[in-house]
């Protein structure tokens, strides 16, 4: 099988999440994408983050009518912090005839060779590049393959700073997870 994989804190998944998901999808001619939220994001050790459960219930909620999509507790289910390249050789070990993408942001790309173990890690995985509003193509320094996608101006940031203000966020998550973070009072100052 050929697995999309987006990994990320997912505080919260909003459409911008979904849609490089769906383009990925259909570009790549995929049979699934897998989204797993950091159980223990190392890179933002600096800040508060909504618990991994919750994050996954949102994942969860907003992939539950598209059967193209699956959420995964590998990495909630770790103790300690997460890494790709340590998700990358379970599932490799766990589905070893599948081929694996994994998906990022090209603000994500720029930070890419931060990451624990990068090098191991982009030879075990094909990494897929999406573009996201105003980033410019930043040179890659491995293989990396390109996806073009609608330009959606969100961000995880910019959406906790809004429910905590009280503003509407209609349209910038699915109707499922804005019950979620309602019914949970997430992000409330």
């Amino acid at each position: 099988m050929r697995i999309g994989i987006m990994g990320g804190t997912f505080d919260p998944i909003h459409v911008g999440h979904l849609i490089a998901a769906s383009e990925v999808y259909r570009e790549l001619q995929l049979d699934r994408v897998l989204f797993i939220p950091a159980g223990q994001p190392w890179q933002k050790a600096d800040r508060v983050v909504s618990s991994a459960r919750d994050r996954l219930a949102m994942v969860e909620c907003a992939i539950e009518s598209d059967s193209r999509f699956m959420a995964s507790d590998i990495e909630i289910i770790h103790d300690g912090p997460t890494y790709a390249v340590e998700t990358m050789d379970k599932l490799l070990a766990d589905n070893p005839e599948d081929e694996f993408f994994w998906i990022v942001g090209e603000d994500v790309l720029a930070t890419l060779t931060t990451w624990h173990d990068w090098e191991r890690f982009v030879h075990q995985v094909t990494v897929v590049v999406v573009n996201r509003q105003g980033d410019h193509a930043i040179e890659a320094p491995f293989e990396c393959v390109r996806v073009s996608m609608p330009e959606v101006r969100v961000s995880a940031t910019q959406l906790r700073s809004r429910i905590a203000r009280g503003d509407d966020c209609r349209y910038l998550v699915t109707d499922a997870v804005s019950a979620y973070i309602a019914e949970h009072a997430m992000y409330r100052a």
